[in-house]
C-alpha cells in the first residue's frame, strides 16, 4: 500500500458555514507530514473525517485505501492513531492509571486495560516509554505526572498499536519551550523508528522537526499549498497563508520565522 490517505474535492459545510473547500490532497506510506494554519484555516476538521468524527458534505475521501461511507469505518480507526486535546474527556481514567498501564491501553485503543494482556505487552510498552525517555515515569499515576510528560505518555500509547499513520493534534499547545523540545526530540527519535506516517498539527512553524517530510497549508478552508517541505515553507506561501509579511530561516533542518515590520 502506498496511499495511505487520500481527500479529493472535499467540501464541508456547517450550518450554512463553508468549513473546507474544495480540498485535495494524499499522503504516502513513508512521509511525515505537518499541517498548518492560522485558527480556524480548517486543519482540525480536515483530519477529523478520516477517524469519521466529520462527514464531508461533498467529495471523497480514501483512508488506507478504503472510501469512507463505504466500509466499517471501525476497522480503519483502529488503524488511525490520534493523540489531541479530546482525550481529556477521560481524564477520570488517566489519572487513576501509570504511565505503564496507559501505554499497554493502547494495544486495544482504550483508556484503561479491559482484555487480557501478555508479557510481551509490557515488554513493549516498556520499550516505548524508554524510546520517548519517560522510563523514570514507569509506574508513577498520571495526575502527578507534568503537562509535557503527559502529552509524551499519550503519544507512546499512540504508538503501542502500530498504526499506519497517526495525528497529532497541537500536541505542543499550551507547553513551554523545554517541554515542547522533549517532545518534538521524542517524535524525531520515533520517526526513525517506527512505520507509522505522522500527521502533526500546528500552527507553528518552529514546531516543524526535522524528521517532517512534507507540509500542508491551510487558508481559510481551501488548501493553499501542499508537498515536499522546503518547497512549501517559503516566504510568499506562509507570508500569504498568515496574511503577514515574513521571512523563512533554516537553523539544521528547522524553519523559523521572521516578522517583517512594515
Amino acid at each position: 500500500m502506498n496511499e495511505l490517505i487520500s481527500y479529493k474535492n472535499v467540501r464541508f459545510v456547517r450550518e450554512k458555514n463553508v468549513i473546507l473547500e474544495d480540498v485535495n490532497w494524499a499522503v504516502n506510506a513513508g512521509e511525515h507530514w505537518a499541517i498548518l494554519g492560522l485558527n480556524g484555516s480548517g486543519k482540525s476538521t480536515m483530519l477529523n473525517m478520516m477517524g469519521g468524527y466529520e462527514f464531508p458534505t461533498s467529495g471523497t475521501i480514501y483512508v488506507f485505501e478504503h472510501e469512507y461511507g463505504r466500509y466499517n469505518w471501525e476497522y480503519v480507526k483502529k488503524r488511525l492513531g490520534f493523540v489531541g486535546n479530546t482525550l481529556n474527556r477521560f481524564l477520570e481514567t488517566l489519572n487513576m492509571e501509570t504511565a505503564r498501564e496507559i501505554v499497554v491501553s493502547g494495544r486495544f485503543n482504550s483508556i484503561g486495560i479491559y482484555e487480557q494482556t501478555e508479557a510481551d505487552d509490557w515488554k513493549k510498552a516498556d520499550d516505548l516509554l524508554a524510546s520517548f525517555r519517560l522510563s523514570y515515569l514507569a509506574d508513577k499515576p498520571y495526575r502527578f505526572m507534568s503537562q509535557g510528560e503527559q502529552r509524551r505518555v499519550l503519544i507512546a500509547r499512540a504508538f503501542m498499536a502500530e498504526p499506519n499513520a497517526m495525528i497529532l493534534d497541537e500536541p505542543c499547545s499550551g507547553l513551554d519551550v523545554r517541554a515542547r523540545e522533549e517532545l518534538l526530540a521524542s517524535l524525531e527519535v520515533q520517526a526513525a523508528k517506527s512505520s507509522t506516517s505522522l500527521l502533526y498539527v500546528t500552527h507553528h512553524i518552529e514546531e516543524i522537526f526535522p524528521a517532517v517530510t512534507h507540509v500542508a497549508v491551510l487558508k481559510e478552508g481551501k488548501m493553499l499549498a501542499s508537498g515536499k517541505k522546503k518547497t512549501v515553507l517559503t516566504n510568499e506561501i506562509l507570508s500569504d497563508a498568515f496574511s503577514l509579511s515574513v521571512e523563512v530561516e533554516w537553523r539544521d533542518e528547522r524553519c523559523w520565522l521572521k516578522v517583517i515590520a512594515k
